[in-house]
Parts: C-alpha cells; structure tokens; sequence
C-alpha cells in the first residue's frame, strides 16, 4: 500500500533517534527505509488511485498517487540516496541518519497525502527536520541561515493556516477537492503561505543563505528536495477551480524569478553561491510552466542540482575554498567530470535530462514569458560556462568509492532520462542558445562583480513579503 512509503521510515527514523548512538544501525535503518520505498514506488508504477484511510468521515485521510507524484516520489529516492553514500565515511553520527530517515518519510507523505491539513503536518515536519539539518555544522552562519528560514516560514505558513481554515469552515472538509468551489480568498492566503519556501526570487530570500551555508549533504536536499514540495503543491492545486485565476500570476512570477536569479548568479564568484542563485532561476521555469512538464523538470533539477552542489561542497572540503577561479589547475578530472555534467545538464546540452525537461516546458508557454525563459537559458549558460571552464590538474586525487558511486548514480539518472527522452527537434536550438551563451561568458566575465545582498536581509526579506501579500489582498479586491 502507498501510504506505507511514508509511514516504513518515519518508524524506523523514530527507531533511528531512540538508537542514535549506534551509528552503524541507524545506517542501516537509513539504508532499509531507502530500499523499501523504491520497491513500494516499482510496485505502484503505472498506477492512479485516491483513497480515504480511517472511517471519519470528512475528516479521514485521504491519500493517492499519480502522473504528478511520480516524479516528485523518484526525486526523493534519487537524491536522498545518492547524498546517503556520500555521507558515508564522514563524521556524521547516528543522529544525522535518523533526521534523514524521517525526512525520507515526511517528504513522501506531503507527495501521496490528498488533503489539507495533513499537507500541512507533513510540510512542517519536514521544514523542522530541515532546519536542523541546516545547523547541523553548528557554525553562526548555518545557524543565522536557519533562523531566518524560520522566522519567514513561520510567517508564511500562518498565511496557509487561514485559507485551509477557510476551505474548511465553507465546506466542512480539508480535501483538495473542496477547492473546486472556493473563491478567491482562500486560494490568495494558500498560494502567500506557501510561497515563502517556494523558491521563488523575492519571496524566499532565506534561500541563498541557507543553501549556500549548510553542509555537502545538505545543500543537495533543500535545493533538490525542500522547494520542490511547493512546486508540487501549485502543480497539484492548479487543477481545481478556485486556483484557476492564479495561473497567470504563478506565469509572471516564475518567469521574473528564472531571468533574476540567472542575474545574481552570474555575478557571484562562490560556488554554492552561484548553485543558490541558479535555484531561484530553475523554480522559475517550473513555477511558469506548473504543469506535468515541471513536475518532470522539477524532477530532472533535483538531480543534477544535487549533483553539482555535492560535488561543490566535496571540493570545497578538500580545497577549502569555494571561489571557482581558485579551483583552477587544483581539482582532478574525477572531480571535474561530475560538474562538467551536472552544467551540462542545466544548461539543457542534448542527451541529458536538463535538455528534455526544458524544451517540454518551452512548448508549453507562450507569450513574453517564452522569451524571458530564452533569457534566462542563455544567462544559464553564461553562469555555468565558469564551471565549465575550470582548468583540471594532472595530480591524481583519491576520491573515496562512495562518493564516487554518488555522483555516479546521478549522473546515470541524468544520461538515462536524457537518452530516454531525447527529441531531436529542439538540438538546433540548445545549441544556438549555448553557442550564444559561451562568447557571452568570455565577453562579459571581467564586468562580473558580486550584487548586493539587501533583498537577503532578514528585515528586507518580511517587508519584501508583506509588501506582496498586501498586492494580492489588493489585487482579488
């Protein structure tokens, strides 16, 4: 049964955290819980089905699975393991597996459920798991980082309780289905609420602190993991009525978020500081799109974002810096290979994910925003031509097989999908955009200098927020 893919490792991340100290079989709780939800994923392929568990009534808990949820279920999985092997080795303890575990479970629930308020459980429990994790290196900066995230969230959230409060007290149940016949109001307070962790340029400004600042395997889960639920959760809302009208406003600000986070990071200079922007840009495509298409892209994103700021934080451990031109001549081809693809990908090079998912959702818009996202693609290229460029050193590194067999799991997953969904209709026009994008890179990259991180301020990032909460209060006025 479906819902056993969530409740399997939220019993065994509890047994984890009574057994934290024995590290060994908190590892294997992790890697049982892992196991066990891709075989209850194979065993669901191809299936569609919603059903009430508990007999009461309204109030029962109604869960399901999809098209939609498939990608989001295969995401999880994917990253969730491949970050599992790169932990091993390191100096994390019993501790660190049992938050994994329990965010495996957390994150699957929020994917299957089918109502409101156990939407709302699931989201914060993983928003809680979150937010330790983000402190886990207990340094100031990652502490600072998850302050922030909380104080915003915890804003936003109360947002999101009104308008389930709302479906609730006009229909007397918390099923997506009640939103058929909501109006306007309880769609605004659910689309504000959840857009403070959606990932989205100007409404989630914790982000770059957070994502920037946590530790290797940390980074991979917020940015590939964490803002995808909400990008689930517009996909998912979209197809009822009174979420409808909000179709154009999810175009207009995904499209401004894809084109300004390419902005920022192309400036930067830090790896993981051009990866943090790089997400506001990619939630852009998949906020504009909100269709089966960005579920698949939001899919493909998870996987070489994790890729790419795995391999980051790796090399940053090794070399103790994250500015990429003091990468040069100093990281190995076994390094380089992984972020050559993870680039590859995002910039939509043909036969890798990054190429089939971004030309699905190009066909699917049109109007301005298909030119904005034109302009984000070729800044992405812009941006990750620093990567691409980073000159290899001939001494050899010895790199340990687990993290090798990490990055390796994601990149098979990128060619996979890549070759799997290959269209050979749209190569001429990934490589204009690359070809494009490159002699940009070498034309402007003297010009590039750090922008200023006021949006990022914690008494910014509020105002910035309420100042767009009161825009949408005065727009459905």
């Amino acid at each position: 049964m479906i819902v056993n893919i969530s409740l399997i490792p939220l019993f065994l991340g509890g047994l984890s955290l009574i057994l934290n100290r024995h590290k060994r079989i908190t590892i294997g709780l992790t890697f049982v819980s892992m196991l066990l939800s891709v075989l209850i994923l194979v065993l669901n392929l191809g299936k569609n089905f919603e059903t009430v568990i508990g007999d009461w009534g309204a109030l029962g808990i109604s869960i399901g699975y999809d098209e939609i949820a498939l990608p989001f279920l295969l995401a999880v999985v994917v990253v969730l393991f491949a970050v599992f092997m790169n932990s091993l080795h390191k100096n994390y303890d019993g501790f660190f597996y049992a938050l994994i575990t329990l965010l495996l479970g957390s994150l699957n629930a929020v994917f299957i459920t089918r109502d409101l308020f156990n939407v709302y459980v699931s989201f914060e429990l993983a928003s809680i798991i979150g937010f330790i994790l983000i402190a886990y290196g207990r340094k100031g900066r990652q502490i600072w980082a998850t302050l922030k995230y909380m104080l915003i969230s915890a804003l936003g959230f109360n947002f999101y309780l009104i308008g389930i409060g709302l479906v609730y007290m006009r229909s007397g149940t918390f099923s997506f289905s009640a939103m058929d016949n909501m109006d306007k109001l309880p769609a605004m307070l659910i689309f504000v609420g959840l857009s403070v962790k959606s990932g989205l340029f100007l409404l989630s400004m914790w982000l770059p602190d957070a994502h920037a600042n946590a530790v290797t395997e940390i980074s991979p889960i917020l940015s590939g993991l964490m803002v995808k639920i909400e990008d689930y959760l517009v996909i998912r809302f979209l197809q009822y009525g009174s979420f409808e009208w909000l179709r154009g406003v999810y175009l207009i600000v995904g499209s401004i978020s894809a084109v300004a986070g390419v902005i920022f990071a192309m400036n930067a200079r830090k790896a993981k500081d051009i990866l943090a922007y790089h997400t506001f840009s990619q939630i852009g495509f998949i906020i504009a799109a909100s269709n089966i298409a960005a579920a698949w892209h939001a899919f493909s994103h998870a996987v070489f974002k994790g890729l790419l700021f795995m391999t980051a934080g790796n090399i940053y451990e090794r070399l103790g810096t994250q500015k990429v031109e003091e990468w040069n001549e100093k990281i190995s081809r076994k390094e380089y290979i992984p972020l050559l693809v993870g680039s590859a990908a995002i910039i939509g090079a043909p036969l890798t994910s990054g190429f089939v998912t971004k030309n699905e959702i190009m066909d699917s818009i049109i109007g301005p925003a298909k030119y904005l996202l034109v302009i984000a693609s070729v800044g992405t290229v812009i941006s990750f031509a620093k990567f691409v460029f980073v000159r290899t050193s001939k001494e050899k590194v010895k790199l340990s097989w687990n993290s090798q067999l990490a990055s390796m799991i994601m990149i098979f997953t990128i060619f996979a999908h890549g070759i799997l969904g290959f269209d050979s209709h749209h190569v001429l026009d990934a490589l204009v955009m690359i070809t494009a994008g490159i002699p940009l890179y070498f034309v402007l990259k003297r010009f590039f200098k750090p922008l200023p991180k006021t949006f990022e301020r914690l008494d910014n990032a509020l105002l910035i927020y309420l100042v767009f909460f009161a825009v949408m209060v005065t727009f459905i006025i």
